[in-house]
């Protein structure tokens, strides 16, 4: 308990990996579309600077996202920053 409750770490670096990478495949061929979210307690992120666990959570996103699923699905924000950006005609 005292594992799960204080050293997980983001999907993607842990040493289960293939069974998330497993479960994830199942769920999208039984047609689920909907959102993925991290639950991650781990005491070690609270020593670390907020951008580097934030580039790590990034990193875990796009994983999933690209490497797992092969989706190119923008994250929040970037969709907003290009929508943002003047267009180079």
């Amino acid at each position: 308990m005292a594992t799960a409750r204080t050293f997980r770490v983001f999907p993607g670096e842990g040493v289960h990996t293939a069974e998330v990478v497993d479960m994830v495949l199942k769920l999208d061929a039984l047609g689920y579309r909907g959102d993925y979210s991290f639950e991650v307690f781990n005491d070690d992120y609270l020593q670390l600077p907020l951008a580097v666990v934030a580039q790590r959570a990034r990193k875990s996103a796009l994983w999933l996202a690209q490497d797992v699923l092969r989706r190119s699905v923008p994250l929040p924000g970037q969709l907003r920053l290009r929508q943002a950006m003047p267009s180079r005609s």
